[in-house]
């Protein structure tokens, strides 16, 4: 169904989503199978919110809704403006020991905004600076493209993923965050 991208020397804690991983609309609504989502529902923020005339936003709460379609028109994107350090951000309302995080890639263009992403774990919303711990960069820049980076086991509350020191557009399709 949707392939795990996962760098040299790491491996996978999770299967991928199997022929029996739920739909909405076709759509299938986990992007990794193991272990709850900590991040579905849960409040987001993001640098900024950019609104297309066609009267659509790039919400940041589209990242964690459990849709992944990752298609703008299907209003599942999330989407900054043109900003210094675009980031995007989930409060998972306490700490945990995050395993892996899994980033979906916009689906219908622009598959090179998450160029030079990172995924930290920190102590506050926005939060990508000295005191929160980087994950890994997201380097699969296709559309729709799935990333899983391992964390492991780094303590926090937040989830920021970042483009940190670049301006740019900051474009999401879906967000998972496991760990205990």
């Amino acid at each position: 169904m949707f392939p795990i991208k996962v760098k040299k020397g790491d491996w996978p804690t999770h299967p991928a989503p199997s022929p029996e991983t739920p739909l909405k609309g076709g759509v299938p609504v986990a992007l990794h199978g193991g272990g709850p989502n900590l991040a579905r529902d849960r409040p987001t923020s993001q640098s900024s919110t950019y609104s297309h005339r066609d009267g659509i936003t790039g919400k940041s709460s589209y990242a964690v809704d459990g849709n992944c379609d990752g298609r703008w028109i299907s209003r599942t994107c999330t989407h900054t403006n043109y900003d210094l350090s675009a980031w995007w951000s989930v409060d998972l309302g306490k700490e945990y020991d995050i395993s892996l995080v899994v980033v979906k890639n916009r689906q219908d263009c622009c598959g090179d905004r998450i160029r030079g992403a990172t995924i930290h774990v920190g102590d506050y919303m926005g939060d990508f600076g000295n005191t929160s711990f980087t994950c890994g960069t997201i380097t699969d820049l296709r559309d729709g493209s799935l990333s899983t980076v391992l964390c492991n086991a780094a303590r926090g509350r937040y989830i920021t993923i970042a483009i940190v020191g670049h301006k740019g557009t900051l474009s999401l399709g879906e967000v998972e965050v496991h760990g205990t």
